[in-house]
């Protein structure tokens, strides 16, 4: 799973299942239980696609530039380097997944959305974002960098 043309494209592939399975399947109902003061439910969820939308692209665009910089020859020489790259990776998904959270919140802040609705939102953003970069750079690192994800 780890060769050049096939990781890019699984990556790809899933991102995009993922935002579909997450936004339109899951995020229909998820708008429909909100209890919204001021917006409409299609509102928000035009709101919910976007935002996740912007996710799925942060994690799918972060594994490919580990792809990309795995696989040249010069990240097999200096280890220590590209686990700083991966690691800084990992930490601007984190950070992006709560900024994505804060971003919607602040475009909903007169909803009156319960808390626990909100944590389910960021573990939607974090599903997008940094668990996607996880797991695709755990199965699908390039051979020269395939040992630097967490816990491989």
């Amino acid at each position: 799973m780890n060769k050049s043309p096939f990781n890019f494209l699984v990556t790809i592939a899933l991102g995009a299942v993922l935002w579909i399975v997450t936004a339109i399947f899951y995020g229909g109902s998820f708008s429909e239980s909100l209890m919204l003061a001021t917006a409409t439910p299609e509102e928000f969820l035009g709101n919910f696609r976007v935002v996740l939308g912007i996710a799925a692209l942060a994690g799918i665009i972060n594994c490919l530039y580990w792809y990309y910089y795995g696989g040249q020859d010069s990240s097999a020489g200096d280890l220590n380097k590209a686990k700083k790259i991966w690691r800084t990776s990992f930490i601007l998904q984190i950070i992006a997944s709560a900024a994505l959270l804060l971003a919607l919140v602040f475009m909903n802040l007169k909803e009156g959305i319960l808390t626990t609705q909100w944590v389910i939102t960021f573990a939607l953003l974090s599903l997008h974002t940094w668990i996607f970069f996880w797991l695709c750079t755990f199965l699908m690192s390039p051979r020269n960098v395939k040992f630097i994800p967490l816990f491989k």
